[in-house]
């Protein structure tokens, strides 16, 4: 298949993505993670900004903020742009270089992590529950992937090949294409199987006629 579901989110800066941390650093972040970032309570836009703060000392403006808070609503999306912030701060993909060098493309880490967050909140909102994020270990792989792809990193160990294919195991969406085109060519094979069936039918009824 090689459709849009089929194809790693796109990374906010445009650009050949560059090495990251290893895909288990941002796994583990995740299952690390606070049942407090997945509570629907949570005021998801003060988050970011105070994250922009601890990030790089950035406060961010008037502007920006009514950006965020009319792109996470629902709880699901805001329960991914707070995932992705805490993956944002995990010592040691702060440490990564490839980070770095993607953070200083966008003028600063901050710069770099909400516009990621916000579109990691866009790309996979509405697909599970906020708590699978963290809970499932496939889901925590799906946003690992997504995130680490938003940003325009890859994976340690990985090329672009491999990224990809690596997201086509887990993607929501692309399974359940995958899923919904089997379901289809099942239909299709099974309206097939009783056509020829009706169709030897009618012959040797034909044939019984003749005699």
């Amino acid at each position: 298949m090689t459709g849009d579901d089929a194809r790693l989110p796109r990374p906010v800066v445009a650009a050949e993505p560059v090495p990251g941390p290893a895909l288990a650093v941002v796994t583990h972040r995740l299952a690390a993670a606070p049942a407090a970032l997945r509570d629907p309570r949570a005021d998801a836009c003060a988050a970011l900004a105070d994250l922009a703060v601890l990030l790089d000392g950035r406060v961010v403006d008037v502007d920006e903020l009514r950006v965020l808070d009319g792109r996470l609503g629902g709880a699901d999306r805001a329960a991914l742009a707070l995932l992705t912030g805490w993956v944002a701060l995990d010592p040691g993909l702060l440490a990564d270089a490839g980070l770095r060098d993607v953070a200083t493309r966008c003028g600063g880490l901050s710069r770099l992590v909400l516009p990621v967050a916000l579109r990691v909140a866009e790309e996979l909102g509405s697909l599970r529950e906020p708590a699978a994020w963290t809970d499932d270990a496939t889901a925590r792989e799906e946003l690992a992937r997504a995130v680490l792809a938003v940003l325009g990193l890859l994976p340690s160990g990985e090329d672009a090949a491999l990224a990809a294919d690596g997201w086509r195991v887990v993607s929501t969406r692309h399974r359940r294409a995958v899923a919904a085109e089997l379901a289809a060519e099942a239909q299709r094979a099974a309206e097939l199987a009783k056509a020829l069936e009706e169709q030897r039918a009618r012959e040797a009824a034909a044939q019984y006629a003749n005699y």
